[in-house]
């Protein structure tokens, strides 16, 4: 009977590390693979969670260069527009919708019914989250106690791709106090800086933009007390994103028809 149990616990601990191994690997070729989708095309699906019972649902083509960087958008929901933002030849987001508009990219006309600014495209962002989230734990990407809270639940099929389904949770997750440092002076900053959710900061203040130094405002202690991706196995990019927060489903991001390494020529990012 002791051979037994002392078996079961072996066996338990042997399958915990190579469990911890493999999140650390997975998690590796994930944030790789973020860093390295430099030239993308997607169909891009958004549901986003706003105050009160708004809910709003995008849907979006997406070209996107990294370097330099270069975003076309084909907005078809909730509103028909053609965006175009190209930062080195103007900091403005010209906007076609009938006549073409200049915008600044935080604008209140842009901004109007999504979470995320243009310039967040891509899969940069998610990057930057899921290394905030390894950091707030005081972990690195090689620490085993990653498969704390990283899990990977099994294979799932997603948009015709076979796809690792992980999950990552956040038990710490709470609403905590934030004192605002010289870096911080907009809710732009402040979310780049700390990789938190802008609107859910507005949303939790009242505050549309600026912020002064000094001043306490509520912030999420991370981005998701829940976060649910398909991870495809080709690429190892994270084509379904589902964010949860204290309230349930904050927003539900979808990369379909997805293409990697694309060519691009000028008339690419043109109207």
């Amino acid at each position: 009977m002791k051979k037994l149990f002392l078996g079961l616990v072996l066996t338990a601990g042997v399958s915990g590390a190579l469990q911890a191994q493999n999140v650390n690997e997975v998690t590796k070729k994930i944030l790789d693979a973020c860093a390295d989708a430099k030239s993308i095309t997607y169909d891009f699906f958004a549901y986003e969670r706003f105050a009160g019972t708004k809910k709003i649902n995008s849907e979006v083509v997406f070209k996107y260069q990294a370097s330099p960087l270069k975003i076309f958008a084909d907005a078809k929901k909730p509103t028909a527009a053609k965006l175009l933002y190209i930062p080195a030849e103007t900091p403005k987001v010209q906007v076609k919708k009938g006549l073409t508009l200049k915008l600044d990219l935080h604008s209140g006309m842009l901004m109007k019914d999504q979470h995320h600014p243009l310039n967040q495209a891509g899969f940069g962002t998610f990057k930057r989250i899921i290394e905030q989230s390894i950091r707030n734990k005081g972990l690195n990407v090689n620490s085993p106690e990653i498969a704390d809270f990283v899990r990977i639940k099994g294979t799932v099929t997603y948009d015709g791709k076979s796809c690792w389904a992980v999950e990552i949770l956040d038990d710490d997750y709470k609403i905590i106090k934030h004192t605002v440092k010289s870096d911080e002076t907009s809710i732009w900053k402040l979310g780049y800086k700390l990789s938190l959710p802008e609107y859910k900061i507005q949303q939790l203040n009242g505050i549309k933009e600026e912020l002064t130094v000094g001043q306490v405002i509520k912030v999420p202690s991370s981005y998701a007390k829940k976060t649910t991706v398909y991870i495809d196995k080709a690429t190892y990019l994270p084509i379904y994103q589902k964010m949860e927060d204290d309230e349930g489903i904050y927003e539900v991001y979808e990369f379909k028809n997805l293409k990697t390494n694309v060519k691009f020529d000028a008339d690419d990012f043109t109207f």
